[in-house]
């Protein structure tokens, strides 16, 4: 995958992993939920008046309920012992291996939730005629497919960053601690 656009000029690849992890929970994680549910909120109010959008908008509420899940994963079992082993890692000692042994399997299972959320937004894009309203819509019309758009552009940052930066990263220092 490459690098998005969005990321140009952000040096990800030199960042820490303590950093990376810290970014990806405190700006995308946060970020997915609270404007997820704010475009949401738009998504509905346009779509009642415009029914066009209507698998839009069950797209969309499908990615934001799944987004959160996969957060939740993230967060509650992967990042944890991630961090767990970074720290290990930099005081120079060793930590009991993953639950399941490995890290690979969650981090696999996590890369194709990211592949099923981009073919669910690259649909968004193809129903919205690349985010573009119809001639003559209101303004909202065209509001609400901007920060479809916008949001679809952090979520390609916030996979590229995993699969490409953090969980490489991850998956070295795992084999490093055995």
């Amino acid at each position: 995958m490459n690098k998005p656009e969005i990321a140009k000029g952000i040096p990800f690849e030199k960042w820490d992993l303590d950093l990376l992890v810290d970014y990806v929970l405190k700006f995308h994680h946060r970020n997915t939920r609270k404007y997820g549910a704010e475009i949401y909120n738009l998504l509905l109010d346009v779509d009642s008046r415009h029914h066009e959008l209507d698998k839009v908008t069950d797209h969309f509420r499908n990615s934001i309920q799944d987004l959160d899940n996969h957060c939740m994963k993230e967060e509650q079992v992967l990042y944890p012992y991630i961090m767990e082993m970074y720290n290990a890692h930099e005081a120079g000692q060793h930590i009991a291996p993953f639950h399941c042994g490995t890290i690979q399997a969650p981090i696999q299972m996590m890369m194709m939730e990211h592949d099923d959320e981009m073919s669910r937004h690259e649909r968004i894009a193809e129903l919205t005629n690349n985010y573009k309203a119809p001639e003559g819509a209101e303004p909202q019309y065209q509001q609400v497919l901007d920060r479809l758009r916008e949001f679809r552009d952090w979520l390609l940052e916030h996979i590229w960053v995993e699969n490409e930066v953090l969980f490489p990263m991850a998956l070295r220092m795992e084999r490093e601690n055995q």
